[in-house]
């Protein structure tokens, strides 16, 4: 079996890093590693060079705004944005867009697609309640037909972007008798509508995650995302998507990089820590697990490009991968002792704080897209066939 990149993709790969090399600035790099998830002014100019190139939509069809290229390009170019520390491609394109190309009405395909991949529409993830977060299919915000109108009632909780996006891609309840993975139906929802209520929950790991509030939101029948009561399976194909997204490596392998980087040039008591025969064996472990991470990623791309939604290996890709990025901070910030535990903000920090970052942002991250014990539920129900967990 051949893993190398052909020569078509390497040659795009040279084009995205070439990219990176004039747009990726230092001023910009120093913004990201102090603030890490951003919406400043570099961040949004640095977006639209992206989304200027064509690359928002990359492994879109030409006629809806992209590229045409294949999900393994496109696995290219998350690598290259997440190993470069720049900022990534965000949900709306990987995740959601798809489905509109997949399953929206031409009227969809018509109205957002093009708004997408000029960067002037992004989504929030408008999914989980207070009540409905692991069992989302028990959501209860409901959307009701008033002519020409849908009027929204309900709230969403754990609403990543939404005090940054500009559209709600949201979950709602169209049919409160139907059994309850049958009656809901996806609405982009404009987030400056009349009624919508926004306020901020921080995690631990620094990143703003809200709660939104919808009060008689009214949108037009027209945003609601292909059939109505269909949007249960919208939102299983974007949640395998959004996975894989969640299950990259660009980002662990720059981590992992810099830290035997560090360790190959650090003394501690007369040698250097890549000396010490524990640290080898940590690094020597978490360099493997990096390749087999890297084969799911490669595993799911290829089943996307032979047009299938690898929901089972999404899953798996999404519980090893963030799973590993725990264990890389975590061994991480013990192999330089204390200095890893130290805040960005503390000028004896080891690797800038981002081991310490890494540490504080991993459990936010087993439980996006869907938490790791749901996970392994897929994997077992979809990949071997065992009976539904009660």
């Amino acid at each position: 079996m051949d893993f190398d990149l052909t020569p078509e993709q390497t040659e795009w790969r040279e084009a995205v890093r070439s990219f990176l090399s004039r747009h990726l600035t230092p001023e910009l790099r120093d913004e990201l590693l102090a603030l890490g998830f951003s919406h400043s002014p570099l961040v949004q100019q640095f977006q639209k060079e992206v989304a200027d190139q064509g690359w928002w939509g990359v492994n879109w069809p030409v006629e809806y705004g992209g590229l045409d290229k294949t999900a393994m390009e496109q696995l290219i170019l998350i690598d290259e944005l997440e190993y470069a520390g720049a900022p990534s491609l965000p949900l709306t394109v990987t995740s959601l867009g798809p489905m509109i190309i997949r399953f929206g009405t031409e009227e969809n395909k018509r109205d957002w697609l093009p708004l997408v991949t000029r960067g002037e529409a992004t989504f929030a993830l408008g999914y989980s309640e207070p009540d409905a977060g692991t069992d989302l299919a028990s959501l209860r915000t409901k959307a009701e037909l008033d002519g020409d109108e849908w009027i929204i009632n309900g709230q969403k909780i754990w609403n990543s972007e939404a005090h940054l996006a500009t559209h709600e891609w949201l979950a709602v309840r169209t049919d409160p008798d139907a059994p309850k993975h049958r009656g809901i139906s996806v609405i982009i929802v404009p987030i400056d509508s009349p009624g919508i209520t926004i306020q901020p929950l921080w995690t631990w790991g620094d990143v703003r995650t809200n709660q939104v509030y919808f009060e008689d939101v009214r949108v037009p029948k027209g945003n609601l995302i292909g059939e109505v009561n269909q949007g249960w399976y919208y939102i299983v194909g974007a949640l395998a998507f959004e996975r894989m997204a969640l299950g990259t490596t660009g980002s662990l392998r720059r981590l992992f990089d810099d830290l035997v980087d560090f360790c190959g040039r650090t003394m501690f008591d007369g040698q250097t820590l890549s000396e010490r025969p524990e640290v080898q064996l940590r690094l020597a472990e978490l360099a493997v697990d990096l390749e087999v991470s890297q084969l799911f990623s490669l595993q799911t791309a290829t089943l996307m490009d032979a047009g299938g939604i690898p929901a089972k290996e999404a899953s798996m890709q999404k519980v090893f991968t963030t799973e590993l990025r725990t264990k890389l901070a975590d061994w991480g910030t013990q192999i330089v002792d204390l200095y890893g535990q130290l805040h960005q903000s503390d000028e004896d920090a080891a690797l800038s704080g981002r081991l310490e970052r890494a540490y504080r942002m991993a459990p936010f991250l087993r439980f996006g897209g869907g938490t790791n014990e749901v996970m392994r539920s897929i994997i077992a129900e979809r990949g071997l066939g065992l009976p539904r967990s009660t």
